[in-house]
């Protein structure tokens, strides 16, 4: 996994009991999510100059331990798989004092263009392949 977004607690992202509310990991996700497509050159501008899009299909989440207002929190996700029209990242973020894991998942991006579910580009593919360590499942 590529560490490519950190984020530090706002209060506003904290609950009650001082910890960060479980919904805000999904934002946190998404915007590391960006990150990543930014780092290969596929921002959605360029995807939608590309007449394509993704749309988020499916996500899940565990969380392993709380994160307070100031901690900072370090970001990483990954392409596990890419299908036909669909894209599988793997995602954890970590408090950057202690490299405690505090929740993992998945996001499941499906590619999109104006008449529906399109086939995930080529060009898409081979960014993946260059900036991760390790190829995706295709």
């Amino acid at each position: 996994m590529h560490d490519v977004y950190e984020n530090r607690v706002r209060f506003a992202e904290t609950d009650q009991q001082g910890v960060v509310f479980y919904g805000e990991y999904v934002t946190f996700q998404d915007e590391t999510v960006n990150a990543f497509l930014r780092a290969i050159g596929y921002d959605y501008d360029t995807m939608r100059a590309a007449d394509w899009d993704v749309h988020v299909a499916h996500v899940d989440l565990d969380y392993r331990a709380p994160a307070r207002f100031e901690d900072v929190v370090v970001n990483a996700c990954r392409v596990e798989a890419i299908g036909e029209s669909s894209v599988r990242f793997a995602y954890r973020a970590r408090r950057k004092r202690d490299g405690a894991t505090l929740a993992e998942g998945h996001v499941v991006h499906v590619a999109v263009d104006a008449d529906g579910s399109t086939r995930v580009p080529e060009a898409f593919r081979d960014a993946v392949v260059v900036f991760q360590d390790d190829p995706p499942e295709q």
